[in-house]
């Protein structure tokens, strides 16, 4: 089907098309037809538009409507309610600004059906995509469009301007919709993602501006030492290295003596790649290049150039421009500054602040035909320029991309980072841990090994915060399967907490599914007393809807498994009467686990077997009273696992369907539940034997279900080992590893 929309005279036409690319698949074409006699300016574009006075509804009760929008660090779910449009004035039409919007994709979903609708850009080339939502305060929509900033792009004379495709998807889960969506825009694209997802070491967290070449290369050695084994491969040198730190230096300063060329002969020979850390496209007010070429800069018609950004946020502090990324001059000085640091042995470009010529007041720029303000043209060119001149020098160089266009496409980067900074343990608070974890991550995860590998910012472990702390951040980034960015001082981080980082290591490299992110579970706070079974009332979790279940299949040669992540980012508030501890109630159906099967249950960080699941604990006379919590887990409804622990903090589950004979439920060295394990096998003479892939100078258990009574010997290495007792019937060997592979043997008589 097509459609055409005259402006004006009619000479200036909209064209659009429709098509079924797939079962349930809708493309949106358009393009943009000038034939009149003049240039014209575009400014702002609707390709699909709700009719002002229009009747239409998502959903059959907008109260129960889900609304998932998203831009490049957040993800919001909200429901459809509480889009509210804000009217202009008094007597304005209030649909002319809207509630809510989203960028590249949006979905509205209605649980009671169930029925989604996913609205996503195929392209984003030129223009950054957006789909706004209104609604009245009782939920029904009075504004909905999909378009974006024109960008004050000049459109010539007899031009035909081919605009961005979007998809519409329709079908009733959301989450299959936003893989299928991903998938799509990939395949359009021809993505090609890393074989596996890099690990690196951060130096922002520990030093910030007091990074130096000494510290820096401290923390390589350890690195080298005790990380590399396990896939670490990048030591990068963030913001603090550059003159004066300006954000767009590329000058080193008295902190790096012998510079990053220097830098990277020592890191080099300890078999580690040099990254670094700029800002390229914001110009700092102190920067010479504002007084020499405030032409390579953007402006607006009132102001050139226009500093979009008043304050830089770490000293010299100061205002910020904006590089004119369709000036060649400005291309040109970014194209030698780039080459030089490749030369200098940058392998790891950390791109950062780049949305930063996206501001949609920078509409002045040296070319009006490419989209700079208000689009994403522009800035696709100076990524275009990182690769290019890196790549020049070392063909495997990567770029993570800070803050620029997430769709593919031109100047892609294989590195996308997904949320909001993660800070330093203890210093924000766990409410900014599940906006951050619970929302933005969880709601990127549809993107991994589709669009790239994701990045969820910098996994700090160590001081100040807690351990608990520290191990929700680890499984956070472990169930994202994307980039691991450690950022913890090497050479003071506690020994508690390198089981923690090295559990971490290496990336399993899938993205886990947020179970709970459209449909939630029943997760509340239970009262002391109600553990004696009296009446007492519970309390809902606090904060917006986030994803505090996240659910993993993996798959070895050996076995299959599901993992499980529990997120309890909350404190329930304590009482005269005793403390609340938080429940989940979890269909055990929800995490891929078949209600008719018996299974059994691992907690990774407290290394703890929990028996068979489906799981009923009963005691004398059906009394209740609080110490039947130590269980963990519990089946008091039939097909419901029912998970009680204190927050916040964060509990790691493998699931096994339960063998007739002793067999691996999970180790302490990763938080996979076992994939470090290899060739493990049972035979009929009663011996259980396997490999543990693990580096030398390791210490852990393997724990053993299933065990019929104490086993008659076992072996690590060769060398007589001693099994001993674990919970619920378990099995814990202990090993020490004294080289990369490891024999494992246990035989019963």
């Amino acid at each position: 089907q097509s459609l055409t929309t005259e402006f004006g005279d009619g000479r200036l036409r909209l064209e659009q098309s429709e098509s079924l690319v797939a079962d349930d698949v809708f493309r949106l074409e358009s393009q943009l037809v000038n034939d009149s006699p003049k240039a014209v300016v575009l400014n702002c574009v609707a390709l699909l538009e709700l009719v002002p006075r229009a009747e239409a509804r998502l959903g059959h009760d907008p109260s129960t409507v889900r609304i998932f929008e998203q831009s490049n660090y957040q993800t919001r779910m909200r429901r459809l309610e509480e889009l509210v449009a804000e009217p202009k004035a008094s007597g304005e039409d209030p649909t002319q600004k809207a509630g809510s919007a989203s960028n590249l994709v949006w979905v509205s979903y209605d649980p009671t059906v169930p029925c989604t609708l996913l609205v996503g850009f195929e392209t984003s080339e030129r223009w950054l995509g957006k789909i706004s939502t209104s609604t009245t305060p009782e939920g029904d929509l009075v504004g909905w469009s999909v378009g974006f900033d024109g960008g004050d792009l000049l459109v010539e004379s007899g031009e035909h301007l081919q605009l961005e495709d979007v998809l519409l998807l329709a079908g009733p889960d959301p989450w299959e919709l936003l893989e299928k969506y991903a998938d799509l825009v990939a395949s359009r694209h021809g993505v090609e993602v890393l074989p596996q997802s890099p690990v690196s070491w951060c130096s922002w967290y520990p030093y910030r501006l007091a990074v130096t070449a000494e510290r820096v290369l401290a923390n390589a050695e350890i690195a080298a030492a005790r990380l590399k084994p396990l896939g670490l491969s990048i030591i990068e040198v963030d913001l603090g290295w550059g003159r004066d730190y300006l954000p767009s230096s590329f000058e080193e300063n008295d902190q790096f003596p012998g510079g990053l060329a220097g830098l990277n002969e020592e890191i080099s020979a300890l078999g580690l790649k040099l990254g670094a850390w700029s800002a390229p496209f914001s110009i700092s007010e102190y920067d010479p290049m504002v007084g020499e070429h405030p032409e390579w800069l953007l402006g607006t018609k009132e102001q050139q150039p226009y500093p979009p950004w008043s304050k830089w946020y770490w000293p010299p502090h100061g205002e910020v421009y904006a590089l004119d990324l369709t000036h060649p001059e400005a291309q040109q000085w970014l194209r030698g500054n780039m080459r030089s640091l490749a030369e200098r042995g940058v392998h790891y470009f950390k791109a950062d602040f780049t949305g930063i010529t996206q501001g949609k007041a920078l509409r002045v720029r040296h070319n009006p035909h490419i989209v700079a303000g208000g689009g994403t043209e522009a800035t696709r060119t100076g990524f275009s320029i990182f690769h290019e001149e890196l790549r020049a020098v070392d063909p495997e160089a990567v770029v993570l991309n800070c803050g620029g266009p997430e769709l593919p496409g031109k100047g892609a980067s294989a590195l996308l980072y997904t949320c909001g900074d993660t800070d330093n343990t203890g210093m924000l608070s766990w409410a900014h841990m599940r906006n951050n974890y619970g929302l933005n991550v969880a709601g990127h995860l549809f993107k991994h090994k589709r669009w790239g590998i994701i990045q969820p910012s910098c996994l700090c472990t160590g001081l100040p915060g807690t351990l608990e702390e520290a191990r929700a951040r680890a499984t956070a980034t472990f169930m994202s399967g994307g980039q691991v960015d450690i950022s913890d001082d090497l050479t003071m981080l506690p020994e508690d907490r390198w089981p923690v980082l090295l559990a971490t290591l290496p990336p399993l490299g899938d993205a886990a599914r947020p179970v709970d992110l459209f449909d939630p579970i029943a997760v509340t706070m239970v009262p002391y007393r109600a553990w004696f079974g009296e009446e007492a009332e519970h309390l809902e979790a606090p904060g917006p809807e986030v994803s505090r279940v996240w659910h993993l299949p993996v798959a070895t040669d050996w076995d299959e498994w599901d993992l499980v992540a529990l997120f309890n980012y909350d404190a329930p508030p304590p009482t005269d009467a005793g403390e609340f501890i938080t429940r989940f109630e979890l269909p055990l159906e929800r995490v891929g686990l078949n209600p008719e099967d018996v299974y059994w249950a691992y907690e990774f960080w407290a290394g703890h077997f929990l028996g068979e699941v489906p799981a009923v604990w009963e005691n004398p006379t059906g009394y209740q009273h609080p110490g039947n919590a130590k269980t963990l887990i519990a089946t008091r409804q039939p097909g419901i696992l029912d998970v009680a622990f204190f927050g916040p903090g964060v509990k790691l589950l493998a699931f096994r369907k339960k063998r007739p004979h002793p067999w691996p439920v999970g180790t302490s060295f990763h938080q996979s539940g076992g994939a470090e394990l290899s060739e493990v096998a049972w035979d009929d003479t009663g011996v259980l034997r396997g490999v543990l892939n693990r580096p030398r100078d390791q210490h852990g258990v393997i724990v053993i279900a299933g065990s019929p009574h104490r086993p008659h010997s076992a072996s690590v290495g060769g060398q007589p080992a001693a099994a001993r007792a674990g919970a619920c019937g378990s099995l814990i060997l202990p090993i020490a590893t004294s080289d990369d592979t490891t024999q494992w043997e246990v035989s019963w008589r």
